[in-house]
């Protein structure tokens, strides 16, 4: 199996170092040091609530505290809470480990009114799995997180769902469930960030997504987004439908790409061409472009595959025909087959398969949708002897859902 070949969307990025101190800023009035101090000209030095500090938004309270903010991150796990402020939590994922050491004005904690009182920005990050059937997404938890902030009857909030949802989630559930709440907006921003580059995704992202009903909305978040990143990103205000369709949108789009350059790389090995010269003939148009279109291994992970198929189920609820979807992914599916019957012609008894994370080299332990142990899998049901060859955290992973079915040897460094 060819490492050099993945398509991925970030592929030819190196490991962040994060310098902590580079990032903080000095807030240049007197005015920003009460509880949450929002002005209609946007953010200066406030309070930040983060709900949800998982891996994603952990990173994203952990990037609001080294740009000069007050920012308390709410979890339902007391002892990662207790981890956390500690400061003993030692991440995977590049660069928290270093700027949760460095940051002075971040507390976890268990308490939602406390995350509630802190700040007037209130962030939800928490997940949104997939539930499958006509839902997809699984809102129980983020609607479970308005109703709490609604049972307080809160005012002058602003509440930002960052987590994927389906589109006219916002305006016909979020804003339901926050009816009580006086003079308080809901809104979607979205980050666009790969697991295992999530500081460099919110550092260098190509676009930041704003959908919300409210001017004020848009210019504190314009003015959070220059103290965070690095880079100049293209800003697209809508609706928050409409950002929400955006949002599956780029993703589904994306995955029919990889798809497209899998199929015609199977294409080439068959009649004898160059793969990786043909694709980037074609990718070289400017209406095309190379990144996502590489020979490689099927696309994987938490969100590429659940997202494309919740962008073909609402054109389905729209009554617009999704078989471009279903056709990526199912020839996402097909292209683990076909590098598995080119594995079988080698005809040997056993195989070594590394590096088996759904995205290449990742140090990250997520091993959902991942090509490799697919590939791994059907090598099995063809009565052959499969090794996996990875770091140790990630063997666990992969020993908790397949158990011996697999030979495990632990890499090295």
């Amino acid at each position: 199996m060819d490492s050099s070949k993945k398509n991925d969307v970030h592929s030819n990025s190196s490991e962040l170092r994060v310098d902590a101190d580079a990032l903080k800023y000095t807030v240049p009035c007197d005015k920003c040091t009460g509880v949450s101090n929002i002005s209609s000209n946007g953010l200066c030095g406030t309070n930040v609530t983060v709900i949800g500090i998982g891996r994603l938004g952990l990173g994203l309270a952990l990037l609001l505290e080294a740009a000069g903010h007050r920012v308390v991150g709410v979890d339902v796990n007391a002892d990662y809470v207790q981890c956390l402020n500690d400061k003993t939590f030692d991440s995977k994922e590049p660069g928290y480990t270093e700027l949760l050491q460095n940051c002075k004005h971040f507390t976890a904690s268990v308490d939602v009114d406390e995350g509630i009182t802190h700040a007037d920005l209130v962030f939800i990050m928490v997940q949104t799995p997939n539930a499958g059937g006509e839902r997809m997404y699984d809102h129980a938890v983020v609607s479970t997180v308005l109703q709490q902030i609604n049972d307080r009857r809160v005012r002058d909030k602003h509440i930002i769902i960052g987590c994927t949802v389906m589109p006219k989630y916002i305006d016909e559930v979020a804003s339901f469930l926050l009816s009580d709440c006086l003079n308080t907006t809901v809104s979607y921003n979205p980050e666009f960030v790969a697991q295992g580059e999530i500081l460099q995704g919110m550092l260098t992202p190509d676009i930041v997504l704003i959908g919300t009903h409210s001017p004020q909305v848009c210019a504190i978040l314009k003015d959070l987004y220059a103290k965070i990143v690095r880079n100049a990103p293209t800003f697209h205000v809508m609706t928050p439908r409409e950002a929400e369709v955006t949002k599956i949108a780029l993703n589904g789009y994306i995955t029919t790409k990889i798809s497209f350059a899998n199929m015609i790389s199977d294409a080439c090995d068959a009649l004898g061409a160059d793969k990786d010269r043909v694709l980037h003939a074609v990718g070289s148009d400017s209406r095309i472009g190379v990144k996502c279109f590489k020979s490689g291994y099927s696309y994987g992970g938490p969100c590429f595959p659940r997202d494309t198929l919740a962008l073909a189920l609402c054109l389905k609820h729209c009554h617009v025909k999704n078989d471009l979807l279903l056709a990526a992914d199912a020839y996402n599916k097909i292209h683990c087959d076909v590098m598995c019957e080119a594995m079988l012609l080698e005809d040997k008894d056993a195989y070594v398969i590394e590096n088996v994370c759904y995205k290449e080299h990742s140090n990250v332990p997520i091993i959902e949708e991942s090509p490799k142990l697919k590939i791994a899998q059907k090598l099995r049901c063809a009565s052959k002897k499969v090794t996996i060859k990875d770091q140790a955290h990630i063997l666990n992973e992969v020993k908790k859902q397949y158990g011996n079915i697999f030979a495990y040897i632990e890499k090295k460094g």
